[in-house]
């Protein structure tokens, strides 16, 4: 993997998403608390929620559409700009409190973040594609991601101890600020978008993921296991509290042992990175699998432990994988595109899992439900062997002719 870091302009891109990383944790703790402390009330955190993830979400793809055909050495920088901005304003509004304003502006903020992380990822593969080392960069990325998924909230409720609600919006100002700074000079390929029509080209893009049955299976399965795993993300304190009796330790020792197990998942990636996609995906749902099934059965908190650390090396083997793959199967002048609709799953999927883990754990127990998550896990490995096997991998794409929106089945040979 040292590869990939020897690249300059991998190593801003990954400089970026660290910091993006952070300063989105930092972001959301600090403005999730901002709003349950004004309004006092649930209605309001799942207002902020639904603004800041879910809607970006549904509008981002059509606005990649738009934005897609302009140069990422100016696109990004500017993009991470005006989140600093966003910030600016947020810290500015947080003594005029008002909840719609506040709201409005974390929708905003949420479309420009998803938008920056498809165009990063399509920006990131157009770079080490040409050198076939998108594995690596990958394992790379979501190693990194890992570290911020553990680090993040620690610093973000430190800075907000410290310093108050402001003190963390404006340290996120500063960091999208340093973003849009590191990128301007990155050296970062011109767009690979082809020549058509803006408004036809998500039909287009969309078309074409059809049109390709590995690349639609992969989209497909990464909703179905994300909405599977992620059951696990509101039972997990119940659990640590009721059925361990581990208290607010246990669960930070959950969380902690969680993302460990993906930084390790992801290095496994980056080691073994010429292994099938769907041999290191299906391996990942039956990690997943395991380690929930170890949870739901654990008599004490170091099994529990162990069950939290086999299944994040599952989930870190799986979102690396899932991306590298649709990576490789993406066509560059669709990877935007592609991206865009892969990071709006990425935040849709896991709203499903949410919510069946809470009815469950209400209806049942945390350890029912973390049966189910990973029943649903195996079910999602035996899934990916039945719709990624061989012949489905071979098979040949389709080939983008006439511009943005028409495409038909071409002859070339699977990458």
């Amino acid at each position: 993997m040292s590869a990939v870091l020897r690249l300059s302009a991998f190593r801003r891109l990954l400089a970026a998403y660290v910091l993006n990383e952070l300063a989105w944790s930092v972001g959301t703790l600090a403005l999730s608390l901002l709003v349950y402390r004004r309004t006092g009330s649930a209605i309001g955190s799942t207002g902020f929620f639904l603004c800041s993830q879910v809607a970006p979400a549904v509008v981002s793809p059509p606005l990649v559409a738009r934005l897609d055909p302009l140069a990422p050495n100016r696109l990004l920088p500017t993009l991470y700009l005006l989140e600093a901005v966003l910030f600016g304003i947020l810290a500015w509004m947080t003594s005029r409190f008002a909840l719609a304003p506040v709201l409005a502006l974390a929708l905003l903020d949420g479309v420009v973040a998803i938008v920056a992380r498809a165009m990063a990822a399509a920006v990131r593969a157009q770079v080490l594609k040409p050198l076939d080392l998108v594995p690596e960069g990958n394992a790379v990325s979501n190693a990194a991601f890992a570290i911020c998924f553990m680090a993040g909230p620690l610093l973000g409720g430190a800075v907000v101890v410290a310093g108050g609600t402001v003190a963390a919006l404006l340290a996120n100002c500063g960091l999208f600020a340093v973003m849009s700074l590191v990128l301007a000079g990155a050296g970062l390929p011109g767009s690979a978008a082809i020549a058509g029509e803006r408004s036809n080209r998500l039909r287009g893009a969309i078309g074409y993921a059809r049109g390709d049955p590995a690349l639609r299976a992969l989209l497909i399965l990464q909703g179905f296991g994300l909405a599977c795993f992620t059951i696990s993300v509101p039972v997990e304190v119940v659990y640590a509290r009721h059925a361990l009796h581990a208290g607010a330790g246990g669960y930070g020792g959950l969380l902690s042992a969680w993302g460990g197990g993906a930084i390790v998942g992801s290095i496994v990636v980056g080691r073994w990175r010429r292994g099938a996609p769907a041999a290191l995906i299906g391996g990942s749902g039956l990690a997943l699998a395991l380690g929930f099934g170890v949870m739901a059965a654990a008599p004490s908190l170091t099994v529990g432990l162990l069950g939290a650390a086999v299944a994040g090396i599952g989930n870190g083997i799986g979102s690396t994988a899932v991306q590298t793959a649709v990576q490789e199967r993406a066509p560059a002048e669709w990877m935007a595109l592609i991206m865009s609709l892969n990071q709006s799953i990425s935040q849709l999927a896991p709203g499903v899992g949410i919510l069946a883990g809470g009815v469950l754990a209400a209806l049942t127990s945390s350890r029912v439900a973390l049966a189910v998550a990973g029943a649903g896990s195996f079910a999602f490995a035996v899934a990916v062997a039945i719709a990624l096997r061989p012949a489905v991998m071979r098979r040949a794409r389709p080939v983008i002719v006439e511009g943005a929106g028409r495409r038909r089945t071409g002859e070339s040979s699977a990458a």
